[in-house]
């Protein structure tokens, strides 16, 4: 069975044609919180599932997921047109209102060292999330 957080970052992170190793450190620290092995992470590079319903998640899992792409993005240090396309649509699968991807991207990339209090943002953003 695919991991469907792990497939939506690892597209991201190939999107611009290049994945950076801080991009693959923040991969492999997410597969690894879920209880991957290196080497189950390791085969989702190969791996591409379309991205099917996310309804089924809980609010705190959409949140995570939510969070971890406005990082991914934030990691390299640049921010392509085709990145913002692809969380924008994202942000939509998850039921979040479009206004969540901006309010992330403000919180997020406004603390250099991504450690920003995600229990403080995710109180913020939770109204975005559309029931």
């Amino acid at each position: 069975m695919p991991n469907i957080h792990l497939n939506i970052l690892i597209q991201l992170a190939k999107i611009d044609g290049v994945v950076v190793q801080e991009e693959i450190d923040l991969i492999n620290e997410i597969g690894k919180a879920k209880g991957l092995t290196q080497e189950q992470i390791s085969a989702c590079y190969d791996e591409h599932h379309p991205i099917e319903d996310l309804n089924t998640l809980s609010d705190d899992e959409k949140f995570e997921y939510i969070y971890s792409i406005v990082q991914l993005m934030k990691i390299d240090g640049r921010l392509y047109d085709e990145e913002i396309k692809f969380c924008g649509k994202l942000a939509a699968k998850l039921g979040y209102d479009e206004e969540v991807l901006f309010e992330l991207m403000l919180k997020i990339y406004s603390d250099p060292h991504i450690c920003a209090d995600k229990l403080e943002i995710k109180k913020q953003i939770q109204p975005l999330l559309i029931k």
